[in-house]
């Protein structure tokens, strides 16, 4: 009898191990998961972003970049038909009798109909600088879109209100280098004549035409510019750098190209500009490749 009871219970002791597994085996078919394995499947997903999101940032900054460069191409065009329908001669942003603004805004436009401080939100701006656009742009016969006058990666219509531009910010990324001012003064920033037709630049392949900028007023105001004296240059403000260190160039040929900053001040200030903040009083490298690169390509009748 003994013998016999100690079978059954090992038996019974059996049948509730296999009982208890069967439980936990349809516990865990049903989806369930521990906390560990939470834990572990949250770790994987995160570092996989984390991985991730420098890669797709430096995918985005390069979709813009791209659509910025297009951009570019076709306000280079424009720029390079507007001369060959008008005698060879070169947007001019004064009358030549009078002295008197013509394409005060970016150094190609009238700016916009209605001035920053009669905004009262983001869409009067982006309203007053699409109109102007399209009623004051030298470009516009040869380049009608309005879009291709804006960066995507331009954000400043979403800025906050500041001290200088209460009321909102406008839209406009590129402006013309003052070199190609086709102004009739003699001395501008130092420069001494600008060119006023094409065929008077030496190497249009390398001469600056249209350049990213971004005015911290509200839209561009005016070329872009450096201040010469003698056989060197200062810097008037940075070049605005959407594209973390790249920007986009429209040459005087009718090309245009991204080109990639390697100064860490001109970047850091280049970036700031890009979201409309005031940098002025940035003094820029006296020396090294990005000096050297603008020494090129800032070209003028008078350049050393």
């Amino acid at each position: 009898m003994l013998q016999v009871k100690a079978s059954v219970q090992v038996e019974e002791g059996e049948c509730a191990t296999l009982a208890n597994m069967r439980v936990s085996s349809f516990h865990r078919s049903a989806g369930a998961f521990s906390l560990t394995e939470l834990l572990m499947v949250m770790v994987t997903i995160a570092i996989m972003a984390a991985l991730m999101l420098p890669a797709l940032s430096k995918a985005k900054q390069q979709i813009t970049a791209s659509s910025c460069l297009n951009n570019q191409k076709q306000l280079a065009y424009a720029f390079h038909i507007y001369a060959q329908d008008n005698s060879d001669r070169i947007v001019q942003m004064a009358d030549y009798n009078t002295g008197a603004d013509i394409w005060p805004a970016g150094g190609f436009w009238g700016g916009p109909v209605t001035s920053p401080d009669s905004w009262k939100s983001q869409n009067d701006a982006l309203s007053a600088v699409q109109a102007g656009l399209e009623s004051s742009n030298a470009f516009y016969f040869y380049c009608s879109m309005v879009e291709a006058y804006h960066c995507p990666a331009d954000l400043r219509i979403l800025n906050n209100p500041a001290s200088h531009n209460p009321n909102g910010w406008a839209y406009d990324s590129y402006a013309r280098s003052q070199n190609l001012g086709g102004e009739p003064y003699d001395n501008y920033w130092g420069a001494g004549a600008t060119y006023t037709k094409i065929s008077f630049i030496a190497s249009p392949s390398t001469t600056f035409a249209l350049i990213e900028d971004a005015d911290w007023r509200g839209y561009n105001v005016g070329t872009w510019a450096v201040d010469w004296t003698g056989d060197s240059f200062a810097w008037q403000k940075p070049l605005a750098l959407r594209h973390h260190n790249v920007d986009s160039i429209a040459f005087a040929d009718g090309h245009a190209e991204l080109h990639k900053w390697t100064d860490p001040e001109l970047i850091a200030a280049g970036q700031a500009a890009a979201h409309g903040r005031h940098e002025l009083n940035w003094q820029g490298p006296t020396s090294g490749a990005d000096y050297v690169f603008v020494y090129k390509g800032y070209q003028f009748p008078g350049h050393p």
